[in-house]
């Protein structure tokens, strides 16, 4: 009669790749084909009422351009929508637009754009008619977003009350913390529930892909394969010649000559007009 072996126990190679294999195997899945992409819908389906973004005279370029191009390479459709449409709007490197939808055509967006400036930004706080517009448009968007000094705009409809927020690095959470925002000043960009803030300029175009990999996080991927897509499609992969672009990584002469310059529009006492940042009141 043959003597029964004990079973045998794992060998400790096993012990040790059973795990691994675990974690690896979700990043190993295929990644989706061309059909399978093309045919991804975002969810929630923010090409119901669309992807406005308000424009104004004085923004700058890229704080538009920026998120419109990840938005249109992701399918979605990006409009622009102006306070009024009668004149081109100029931004402030001298681009002029065309806009062929007035805020007073659109009560509804799935996703709201407002990108940043200087004065004209300033100015835009105290446009009462336009913080209504604002207000009413956030009671049903998917999300409410700001690029840049955009995030002075929505402070001032009340928007960023309670809520963690970036803007661009100037005064930032000096002036956040007067619109009753958590200031979140050393990130690229912040998600707050339903509001996304990004900082100066560029960072519209890191968080607008950050917005398109939630929408479509059902990628099999959790949205990377349909970020990288569009990422690729817009060839965006920055490498700046120098070190910069931040506080934290700016020769500190370079940034206070800077702040300097930025103070002289927004914080000087002995011009009218020139000093918007010094006189912001805290909202109540």
């Amino acid at each position: 009669m043959k003597r029964r072996l004990p079973p045998r126990r794992p060998s400790w190679l096993l012990l040790f790749w059973l795990p691994l294999c675990a974690l690896l195997l979700p990043g190993l899945a295929r990644a989706l084909t061309h059909a399978e992409l093309m045919m991804l819908q975002p969810q929630p389906n923010v090409k119901q009422h669309g992807v406005g973004i308000y424009v104004y005279n004085g923004m700058n370029a890229m704080d538009f351009l920026g998120p419109m191009q990840v938005f249109g390479a992701a399918g979605l459709k990006p409009f622009l929508i102006a306070k009024d449409t009668r004149q081109p709007v100029v931004a402030s490197n001298g681009l002029s637009i065309n806009v062929s939808r007035s805020i007073a055509e659109v009560s509804q967006l799935d996703i709201l754009v407002v990108p940043g400036g200087t004065l004209e930004t300033a100015a835009q706080t105290r446009d009462e008619d336009l913080l209504d517009w604002i207000r009413r448009i956030d009671r049903t968007t998917v999300y409410t977003t700001s690029v840049c000094t955009g995030a002075w705009i929505l402070g001032a409809a009340g928007l960023l009350k309670g809520k963690q927020a970036t803007s661009n690095w100037y005064r930032a959470a000096e002036i956040l913390t007067k619109f009753r925002a958590i200031p979140r000043p050393g990130q690229r960009y912040v998600f707050d529930g339903k509001l996304v803030t990004g900082a100066g300029v560029t960072a519209g175009i890191d968080m607008a892909l950050a917005i398109v990999k939630q929408l479509y996080a059902h990628d099999g991927h959790g949205g990377r394969d349909y970020t990288q897509a569009v990422m690729l499609e817009l060839q965006y992969d920055p490498h700046p010649p120098v070190r910069g672009g931040s506080p934290a990584k700016t020769n500190r002469f370079v940034r206070s000559a800077m702040q300097e310059m930025y103070d002289m529009f927004l914080y000087n006492p002995d011009v009218p007009g020139y000093d918007w940042a010094l006189r912001l009141a805290p909202l109540p």
